[in-house]
Formats: C-alpha cells, structure tokens, sequence
C-alpha cells in the first residue's frame, strides 16, 4: 500500500513539474514575442535599450526571467524525479511551493 502511494505521489508531482516546465517556456516564447513587438514599435532605427529616450520594458524583462527560472526549476526537477528513490522531487516541489 505504501509502494502504491508513493508511486502515486511521484506521478502526481511529475505531472504537476511538467505543467510548470510548459508554463515556464510559454513565457519565455511570449516574453520574446513581446520584445519583438516592442522593438518594431521602437521605429527603423530604435534608441539604444537603456537611453533617456526608450521607455525601459520591465515587464518583458521580468517575464523572460520568471520564465527562464521555472524552466530551470522545472529541469532541476526532471533530474531529481529519475533519482533513485525519488526523495530529491520532493524536495525541489516544497521549495518550489513554499518561495513562490
């Protein structure tokens, strides 16, 4: 019964890493997409990125970076989740639950 539950459990969490990994990338794709949107609206030849004339893109930036930091929590997860006993998924699941 413990056998069944666990296994149970680690199928649950690897869906539910899966799920933040298609998240993460989604928003990198839609963080570049932004970009590539602001950069057209910027003209020909857009000021430099940081110039006292280009409005700064925080939001892009801030949603490549949330991004790219759950598609790393999310590889970090695959590779606990094919550990031997599977105790590291747990680990990175309440890290991720707990300061997110």
């Amino acid at each position: 019964m413990t056998r069944m539950a666990r296994s149970c459990m680690q199928s649950l969490l690897k869906v539910v890493n899966s799920v933040i990994g298609m998240v993460g990338i989604a928003m990198i794709l839609y963080a570049l997409w932004m970009f590539r949107v602001w950069h057209k609206q910027m003209g020909p030849y857009p000021p430099p990125f940081f110039g006292p004339d280009a409005p700064a893109p925080w939001f892009i930036y801030a949603t490549l970076g949330l991004g790219i930091t759950l598609s790393i929590v999310t590889c970090s997860g695959h590779i606990a989740a094919e550990t031997a006993n599977g105790c590291c998924l747990y680990i990175v699941s309440f890290h991720y639950f707990t300061f997110n």
